[in-house]
């Protein structure tokens, strides 16, 4: 069985290049939204994800928290995040 994708926000306490560099090598299609927040689609849990991508365990880098989000949303910004967060709903 296939697992179900889910959207994740990955927020960091600061921006630096390497951050968007793990973050793009674990999950190349990340949507940044500030430079130092990513939304992220996996099959994985948060821990999984904070694991990757440099926040928590024994590679960790980086400060910051990753949240699932469920699904629910609403505000006003560019077009195209609405399109990748449908991409993500359609997974």
């Amino acid at each position: 069985m296939i697992g179900v994708m889910s959207v994740f926000a990955v927020v960091f306490t600061r921006s630096h290049t390497e951050i968007t560099d793990s973050v793009k090598e674990h999950f190349p299609d990340a949507y940044q939204l500030t430079d130092s927040t990513f939304l992220v689609r996996s099959e994985g849990l948060s821990s999984q994800i904070a694991e990757l991508v440099g926040i928590k365990g024994e590679n960790r880098r980086f400060a910051g928290a990753v949240f699932k989000i469920n699904h629910s949303y609403s505000g006003f910004t560019s077009r195209d995040l609405w399109e990748w967060l449908d991409e993500a709903d359609a997974s």
